[in-house]
């Protein structure tokens, strides 16, 4: 089953390789999924389970799995080959992945990425050696706009991940994300780079 796991994944690393730069792909233990940006949606090309099966049937499915990273039963809505939603459902409350956002969320993203330009401490040993890199950190905003359990999905040295961690925490606030006009519990992955900028 590795093996078969090692290949599937190997053919998808190549598949991807092939199409546009807006490709988006991602993989959970129990679902591989690509997807592309069209007209700012993101349209699935292809969707497989665990064992390789092809599980996009008719351009639409609904997809329930347990997902060990959330500790939570996670769906996926595919709709005529957009993705629609993609959630966690707990017995205390659901969280939201992905859904099309509206321009007041862009809007508060685009503040939020601003804060961080003008926020996060670029650690001064990394900056004194010219060494510059690319980190992800999560969090969860609650439905009162406030983030909450932030965490680092990458590790390097030199304290990156941790400036970026400690700007985040900083600010507490998101602000609300609306789905279909109501607050909503959210998980958003942040990539941020750490640039030297010349003056």
């Amino acid at each position: 089953m590795k093996v078969f796991f090692f290949i599937f994944f190997l053919f998808y690393s190549l598949f991807l390789k092939a199409q546009s730069t807006d490709t988006i792909f991602y993989s959970t233990q129990k679902v591989l999924l690509v997807s592309t940006r069209i007209n700012d949606r993101d349209s699935v090309l292809e969707m497989f389970d665990i064992n390789g099966k092809d599980i996009l049937k008719g351009n639409s499915v609904t997809y329930q799995f347990w997902d060990n990273k959330f500790g939570k039963k996670r769906i996926l809505i595919v709709n005529q080959r957009l993705l629609e939603e993609d959630f966690c459902i707990s017995e205390s409350d659901t969280v939201y992945n992905y859904f099309a956002t509206d321009e007041d969320f862009k809007i508060r993203l685009q503040h939020f990425y601003q804060y961080l330009e003008n926020n996060v401490v670029y650690p001064g040993n990394a900056l004194k050696k010219g060494i510059q890199c690319m980190v992800k950190v999560a969090f969860f905003i609650d439905k009162g706009g406030r983030i909450h359990d932030t965490f680092a999905l990458t590790k390097h040295d030199w304290g990156f991940e941790e400036a970026l961690i400690k700007a985040i925490k900083d600010k507490n606030q998101f602000g609300f994300v609306l789905y279909r006009g109501k607050p909503v519990n959210y998980y958003m992955e942040v990539p941020f780079s750490f640039k030297i900028k010349s003056r």
